[in-house]
């Protein structure tokens, strides 16, 4: 494995740069090149870069290796270790301040030497396949449709999809964000906070419809929100909104619309009702006045027509009683005389 760790060394001491260079490859590194100021150090570092660098803190030139350190972390993400004879607080706070991968106090130990390189290539590697997580999952989110978004333990937003940033109409897409309460409807952050208290509580899933009113708009959003458990509990929840107002709004309208095809209904079932009893009322006068065979006969007929107009009129009364049950609950339809 060594023989393929390229190192670059900042020492502006030649002599101890020697020193190191000749442990380094009896550790079957392989060295690159030595060098003894800051600005060079970045230069050399995008030219040749190397898998690790030793960095002296003190150097020659107007850049400190600290400085030069932390301007190579975050132009090249090339891991850095510090060199340095000083072992002061001090000095170690303000190294430590600008994210080493490593510390090392001279004179050199060959065995801390070579575990604190081996220890900076894991923890590079680690951060590097940390942030090739983090992009795969933010590309997840991107393509998603729902609105998601990542709350922090104190309910601070660390993460918004384009989704949400979009409807919430959010300056930025990238932290900081404002908070919850600023971009939530505040009928909706008053239900939301009290899912995600819960969830930070008791770690489980919680999942619920919720209507609100944004920008004088009726939305209705099927919410989940989902707790990221670690040894050290719920560090923090994830949300998901998903939009199922054009759903809910269809529903309604079909209902809205039932009903007025109910209210129809009845009044066909009133109009027949007074267009059929009206004649046969006349004709049951008419047969009633001679007494005969045949009159008897068309009285029967109307009887039976009589019997048939009686049913309706029960349909029209079932239709009625459906029509105050839906009125009463879904509040669509004309009021009942």
């Amino acid at each position: 494995m060594n023989s393929a760790t390229r190192i670059l060394v900042v020492e502006d001491e030649f002599v101890t740069g020697l020193e190191i260079r000749a442990r380094l490859e009896d550790l079957g590194y392989e060295v690159l090149d030595i060098l003894d100021t800051g600005e060079e150090a970045v230069r050399k570092a995008g030219e040749l870069r190397p898998d690790v660098m030793i960095m002296d803190i003190t150097l020659r030139g107007e850049m400190t290796g600290i400085e030069a350190a932390d301007t190579i972390r975050r132009d090249y993400n090339i891991p850095v270790i510090y060199l340095t004879a000083h072992s002061d607080e001090a000095t170690v706070q303000k190294a430590v301040h600008y994210e080493p991968f490593g510390y090392l106090i001279k004179p050199l130990d060959e065995r801390a030497l070579h575990t604190t390189i081996r220890m900076a290539l894991y923890k590079h590697a680690m951060d590097k396949a940390l942030i090739e997580s983090e992009k795969r999952y933010r590309t997840i989110a991107e393509l998603s449709e729902d609105l998601l978004f990542i709350l922090n333990r104190d309910t601070s937003i660390a993460f918004l999809n384009s989704r949400a940033v979009a409807f919430f109409h959010i300056s930025s897409e990238n932290p900081p964000y404002p908070s919850l309460e600023e971009i939530l409807p505040s009928d909706l952050f008053e239900k939301i906070t009290v899912q995600i208290q819960t969830v930070f509580e008791y770690g489980s899933s919680l999942h619920a419809t919720h209507h609100f009113t944004y920008h004088e708009e009726d939305f209705w959003f099927d919410c989940s929100i989902v707790p990221i458990v670690t040894a050290d509990g719920v560090i923090e929840v994830i949300g998901q909104f998903h939009d199922v107002s054009a759903l809910v709004r269809i529903e309604k309208e079909v209902e809205k619309k039932g009903l007025v095809q109910i209210e129809h209904n009845m009044e066909q079932f009133q109009i027949l009702n007074d267009r059929i009893r009206n004649p046969l009322s006349i004709i049951m006068s008419l047969a009633s006045l001679e007494d005969t065979k045949e009159n008897e006969e068309i009285i029967e007929q109307v009887k039976r027509i009589d019997a048939l107009v009686t049913q309706l009129d029960h349909g029209w009364v079932q239709s009625d009683a459906v029509r105050a049950f839906l009125l009463k609950h879904y509040g669509h339809g004309k009021p009942i005389d």
